[in-house]
C-alpha cells in the first residue's frame, strides 16, 4: 500500500516557498508520508501538513503580503480585468518576460512582475505574489 503513495500529488507546506503548494510524495514509512518534492521550487524536504507554518512565520508572512499587495495593487486590479484568451498557459520549461500574462492551472491568471534569475520568476496572482520556475529542463 505504501508504494501506491509514492509519486502522488499532495498539498503540503513548503518552508522555502513559505506557503502551501503542490508536492510529489517521494518517501513513505508504512502509510505515513515522510519526504516530498515541492513542484514550485523543486526542493526536497520532510512532509509538513498544509497550514503548518510556525505562528511567527505566518505573522511575518502576513505583514510582507500586505506590503506586496499595496505595491502591487494596480497590477492586481489589472489581473481581475485580464482577458484569459490573451494569457499563455504556464509551463515550467518556457521563458517569460516581465508583464507576460500567464494562466496557471491551479493559481489562475497572473502577470510576471519580476525575473529573479534565469530559472525563477515572481508572478502576481489575484490572491498573492508567487515565485514560479521557468526554463526548467527535465
Amino acid at each position: 500500500m505504501s508504494e501506491n503513495l509514492i509519486g502522488n500529488e499532495i498539498e503540503a507546506y513548503c518552508g522555502k516557498c513559505k506557503s502551501d503548494t503542490l508536492h510529489l510524495v517521494t518517501a513513505v514509512d508504512g502509510i505515513r508520508i515522510e519526504k516530498v518534492l515541492c513542484k514550485i521550487c523543486l526542493s526536497y524536504h520532510k512532509y509538513r501538513a498544509p497550514g503548518s507554518g510556525s505562528a511567527r512565520a505566518k505573522q511575518k508572512k502576513t505583514s510582507t503580503v500586505r506590503k506586496k499587495r499595496s505595491k502591487s495593487a494596480k497590477k492586481a486590479a489589472e489581473i481581475m480585468n485580464l482577458d484569459p484568451t490573451n494569457a499563455i498557459d504556464y509551463q515550467m520549461s518556457l521563458n517569460y518576460d516581465i508583464d507576460a500574462k500567464i494562466n496557471h492551472k491551479i493559481f489562475g491568471l497572473g502577470i510576471v512582475k519580476n525575473i529573479i534569475d534565469s530559472q525563477k520568476i515572481e508572478v502576481i496572482f489575484s490572491d498573492r505574489d508567487r515565485i514560479l520556475v521557468q526554463n526548467y529542463k527535465s
